[in-house]
């Protein structure tokens, strides 16, 4: 028996073997790390993209509301180029409905759905043939209901929100006002004002035996209270920027040629109008009774005048108020015991839009609704550059109402509310962009 001697040595195979073993799980081991870093950069993307998509879709929402659809796609890339996603650059495409192409928001012309996509490179899945991988984000925002039912939207006057006189105005909702006045929201000769919410631009003045209750108020200039009662909890002054037009979404029908010219009625009659072009206004007086069939009533030059003792209905309606072809604009003009009752379309591109004045229209003649009226005005009222009166005992006793003017003044008693159930989109007048999708 041979003893002791050198270990035995390993055979070449055995040893071959291991360095393959090793070599494969070596290149797995990295395959798989390479998948993961691959992986973990592209996840990484994805949520700067849909982080850039979701504040694309919210700034193209606050467009919409502040300033209306034209720069809507402007406005959405500049938010997505901010987050790192320049349309046409890299390769990235930045694309912008409203509204939305598709889902629960399709029909909602508030909407804005943007669609973010790139071709990503990678580091080691390029190795395997796998180069770049496309990725691609979707965000939908909308507005959301408005919790305000007065806008007064002229930017500097004085008084451009006033109750005065004795007049008593009560509001479910909140009032905004966008003047730097100091005295902007002017409330005196014991008037009296109920409201959820105050939001001045400017100052707030109340005075002369008054009474202001609101849950809240805030302000960039002075509260002065004289002489009359303010009851909410103190004033928050400072940071309030302008409302501006809340409705500057909607677009304005079109005005053609004219259907009716000189239109009036009176001496008792009773008759039904349709939609139609009436040019040089609409004339309703002497105790006449008039129904209007459902639609757009365009009023192209010389306005809505209804007095007289006229008794005046209307189902799913719209009057919108302009001019053109040689028929200048006349204003709103309701009066002398009148009893009027309009409701808004509850559907459509106009839905909740009972009265809609040509944005373009520059006129300093007042809208009135004077003289012991009786109405029921469920809708917006939407007076964007012109002046608006609530005076002498004139009333709304509508489901909701909306008032947005240039400016307005209440010197009688007015009561406003806000039950929107019978729209599907919920209160007209949107409040802050939110993501839906």
């Amino acid at each position: 028996m041979k003893m002791g001697g050198a270990n035995p040595q390993v055979s070449p195979v055995r040893r071959g073997f291991v360095l393959v073993t090793m070599l494969c799980c070596t290149v797995i081991l990295t395959a798989f790390l390479g998948l993961a870093i691959d992986s973990g950069y592209l996840e990484l993307m994805k949520t700067r993209m849909q982080t850039a998509a979701d504040a694309a879709a919210l700034g193209g929402v606050q467009e919409i509301r502040m300033n209306g659809a034209a720069n809507v796609v402007s406005a959405a890339r500049a938010d997505a180029a901010a987050n790192g996603f320049t349309h046409g650059t890299g390769g990235v495409t930045v694309t912008v409905n409203t509204p939305p192409s598709s889902g629960y928001s399709s029909a909602d012309v508030s909407g804005v759905e943007v669609i973010v996509a790139q071709q990503i490179p990678t580091f080691f899945m390029s190795l395997v043939g796998a180069g770049s991988v496309g990725l691609q984000s979707r965000a939908v925002a909308h507005q959301g209901g408005g919790t305000t039912c007065v806008h007064v939207l002229d930017q500097s006057a004085a008084g451009t929100f006033n109750v005065s006189n004795g007049a008593v105005l009560q509001t479910s909702c909140g009032i905004d006002v966008d003047s730097s006045s100091a005295t902007a929201f002017l409330v005196s000769g014991n008037g009296t004002v109920n409201t959820s919410a105050i939001a001045s631009f400017g100052g707030i003045s109340v005075s002369g035996g008054s009474h202001v209750t609101a849950s809240s108020i805030f302000a960039n200039g002075t509260v002065s209270v004289v002489g009359a009662s303010v009851m909410t909890p103190a004033a928050t002054a400072g940071g309030l920027s302008r409302a501006g037009d809340p409705l500057a979404y909607v677009a304005a029908p079109g005005v053609g040629a004219c259907d009716h010219t000189n239109y009036t009625a009176g001496g008792g009659q009773t008759l039904t109008v349709n939609p139609g072009v009436y040019c040089n206004g609409m004339n309703l007086g002497n105790g006449a009774t008039v129904t209007f069939s459902p639609g757009t009533y365009i009023l192209k030059g010389g306005g809505l005048n209804i007095n007289g003792g006229v008794t005046a209905r209307g189902s799913g309606v719209t009057f919108y108020n302009s001019a053109g072809g040689g028929y200048a604009y006349a204003p709103f003009n309701f009066g002398n015991g009148a009893n009027i009752s309009f409701t808004a379309p509850t559907t459509g591109s106009l839905a909740g839009i009972l009265m809609f004045q040509d944005r373009s229209v520059v006129s300093a003649a007042v809208n009135q609704f004077v003289g012991g009226i009786t109405m029921n005005l469920s809708g917006v009222i939407y007076l964007p550059t012109t002046p608006l009166k609530f005076s002498n005992g004139s009333s709304t006793a509508s489901p909701y109402s909306i008032i947005v003017a240039k400016s307005v003044v209440f010197s009688g008693g007015t009561k406003l509310n806000n039950d929107y159930s019978s729209l599907p989109g919920g209160n007209p007048i949107k409040g802050n962009a939110l993501l839906s999708e």
